[in-house]
């Protein structure tokens, strides 16, 4: 009993994005069936995990249609919560948020927002093209109090197969807002460490004009530039900008340039990596960004990206090795949960 009165002191932060006190209990119910159904049935579940009248079917449904549950409102609780009540990972003076998208199939032959998606999975158990929904999602990184450090969900949206007036906008374009809408309640500078698909001029532009950072990866035949140097005598025309172009891959070869170093990355023990650390000009972008070349003894070579050109090599390591604490979070809002199963186009 005392822990769902912890529960309830909780919920009680979410009752401002509420209209009317019948439907923040509405609300409180929701959430409860959430934690406590014993299936995943979608709302039915949360009939019978509530204990409530069958009756009370069209009224969940209604809840989920509410016009009195203000959705703006609610995020921006939801996040102000997750930044005070949890432990943020902060890194160098930078709040941690990961992102990353997710695919979940539908059978539904008249649901809304889906459509034939590509998966580019190595999993062979994974089908190539699929009918269903794709989301995007922006996560904390916070630490427990056991020290383990956990992704929490602040915002997911279906990027794809809604039609909505205004321009039209690309995945990179959308993910950059949804961040932008989540970051600007945090009261420091943040860093989003994200895949390789991400690593682009759509994220990074948005990122940078609000004082935030990116860190990702990149492919290996990605190429960059050293600064030209500059002229010593004026002449007519625009000074070069781009010097000698280097193929980062190739960096690997130069063996004495790189340090070694114990494994910052999250749950590896007793092994050594080795790592270098290089700033170079990258033309999507036009402009300075930290490449840190990585040898693994186990996971093999990988090239991490920057844009935090004063955060330490071994920062870059850690945070990325965490980014896969939000895969884990999609597996415990799966198959624990049950997201993702219930549909509404917000």
């Amino acid at each position: 009993m005392a822990l769902w009165l912890e529960w309830l002191k909780c919920i009680r932060a979410l009752r401002g994005a509420c209209k009317r006190n019948r439907t923040f209990l509405w609300l409180a119910v929701v959430l409860c069936a959430w934690a406590a159904r014993p299936d995943l049935l979608g709302v039915t579940s949360f009939v019978r995990g509530s204990f409530l009248a069958p009756a009370c079917y069209h009224a969940l449904l209604n809840f989920f249609h509410s016009g009195a549950l203000d959705l703006p409102s609610l995020l921006e609780l939801w996040v102000k919560f997750a930044l005070t009540r949890f432990c943020p990972v902060n890194e160098a003076g930078y709040s941690v948020f990961v992102a990353d998208g997710l695919k979940i199939a539908k059978e539904g032959k008249k649901m809304p927002a889906v459509k034939c998606l590509h998966q580019e999975s190595q999993n062979n158990s994974k089908a190539e093209y699929i009918m269903g929904h794709s989301f995007q999602v922006i996560s904390l990184l916070v630490t427990a109090a056991t020290g383990q450090v956990v992704a929490v969900p602040l915002l997911s949206r279906i990027c794809e197969g809604l039609k909505r007036s205004g321009p039209r906008l690309s995945l990179l374009d959308k993910l950059a807002s949804m961040f932008l809408e989540v970051a600007r309640f945090a009261d420091v500078p943040s860093v989003l460490v994200a895949d390789a698909y991400y690593a682009s001029r759509k994220v990074i532009h948005p990122l940078g004009a609000h004082n935030h950072h990116l860190i990702s990866r990149v492919r290996n035949n990605a190429v960059a530039y050293e600064l030209a140097p500059q002229p010593t005598i004026k002449r007519r025309g625009r000074p070069k900008k781009y010097g000698r172009k280097v193929r980062l891959r190739d960096l690997f070869k130069a063996g004495q340039a790189f340090t070694e170093a114990p494994s910052p990355v999250y749950g590896e023990q007793n092994i050594t990596i080795q790592y270098r650390s290089v700033d170079l000009l990258w033309r999507p972008l036009g402009q300075l960004v930290r490449f840190v070349l990585v040898k693994h003894p186990t996971r093999g070579n990988i090239i991490l990206l920057s844009t935090a050109l004063t955060m330490q090599p071994l920062c870059v390591i850690k945070l990325y090795g965490l980014r896969f604490k939000i895969e884990v979070s999609f597996k415990q809002s799966l198959h624990t949960l049950g997201g993702y199963c219930v549909f509404r186009p917000w």
